[in-house]
């Protein structure tokens, strides 16, 4: 049985309005105001278009299930995955997919759900790439299977945020820190990150206006150190920043600082992706970790600031930036206990 990308039985989960009319369907995260407010930095432009945090949803008893993948394409040199989750008796399990690095363009994946026809028809949901480009034009299921909608609550947790937030340097969808935590928690979220941004609130205005969540988290400011011109603009962008968010009538508002990078200590790759990553970097970050510390405690309590979740180590950032799926591990884990939600 196969179900195209505008059957009723997929519900398709993405922060922007989803067009099923052309026969695949590609995920937005962002509208074209955030386009916009990034059009000066590339980085951001190819981030923006990956449907991280975004998937389809369905019920089936299906022994697998085939997802339609249609325009695959990388934007990074890491390895990249869809994953399936099905939920059994109230628990989300999650079953990895291949990497798909080396394959662009039009493909199939199947994923394994562990169940059997006759058997419980089990919500469940596929996650597209954090990174990678790509639109869905529909699922197959095994000859005699059922299939049934199934629609996810809403989220209640904002995840703004750059390449740590959206999980660059993760290959699968539910091994980013968001992700961990939104199940940990129990509080479905939206995961705005954007590889490569900076504080940008005309990027993210549209979200913190657009309905009240429970948590808010903000986590930027690493990508203001690399040029001196965006350190001396940190104190102003947080500042306009924070007032918004603090005007949305948000449960609990959080300012997660840049964590450390190698480079502040000397050591670790010379440069990521032609950035350089020398003494004058860990310099500049050091600053602007600083001045967010100072220019965020006028908001207290309102505002909540947290950090410094993973180990002084250049080990652990293999490119000298972004820790590896045990590192976000860790940086849940750390999250969590600074926000006292175990």
């Amino acid at each position: 049985m196969h179900l195209a990308a505008d059957d009723s039985l997929l519900s398709w989960l993405a922060p922007q309005a989803v067009d099923v009319s052309h026969g695949a369907v590609r995920l937005e995260r962002f509208p074209r105001a955030a386009y916009d407010a990034c059009a000066a930095r590339i980085g951001p432009l190819a981030n923006l278009r990956s449907s991280t945090g975004c998937g389809v949803a369905f019920a089936t008893d299906s022994p697998w299930v085939e997802v339609h993948l249609v325009c695959l394409r990388h934007h990074q040199p890491i390895a990249q995955s869809i994953a399936l989750e099905v939920q059994r008796d109230g628990v989300w399990q999650a079953v990895e997919g291949p990497d798909l690095r080396e394959r662009e363009g039009d493909l199939v994946v199947r994923l394994h759900t562990g169940g059997e026809r006759g058997g419980v028809v089990a919500p469940c949901i596929v996650w597209l790439p954090n990174i990678s480009t790509v639109a869905v034009a529909g699922i197959t299921f095994a000859d005699g299977a059922v299939c049934a909608a199934f629609s996810p609550p809403a989220p209640r947790w904002l995840a703004i945020g750059d390449s740590l937030t959206q999980g660059f340097s993760c290959q699968s969808p539910v091994q980013t820190w968001v992700h961990r935590l939104m199940r940990r928690w129990d509080l479905p979220a939206w995961n705005l990150g954007v590889g490569g941004i900076g504080i940008e609130p005309a990027a993210f205005a549209w979200a913190l206006t657009r309905q009240r969540y429970d948590l808010v988290t903000i986590a930027l400011g690493s990508n203001q150190a690399w040029r001196e011109a965006d350190v001396a603009e940190t104190a102003e962008r947080a500042h306009r920043l924070a007032i918004l968010a603090l005007s949305g009538g948000h449960g609990r508002v959080v300012w997660i600082l840049p964590p450390w990078k190698p480079c502040e200590a000397g050591k670790g790759p010379p440069e990521f992706m032609g950035v350089p990553l020398d003494a004058a970097t860990g310099m500049r970050i050091g600053i602007v970790r600083e001045t967010l510390r100072q220019v965020l405690a006028e908001y207290a309590p309102q505002l909540e600031v947290i950090g410094d979740f993973l180990p002084h180590d250049h080990r652990w950032y293999a490119d000298g930036l972004h820790p590896s799926a045990f590192g976000f591990a860790r940086m849940a884990d750390g999250v969590a206990a600074a926000l006292a939600r175990e």
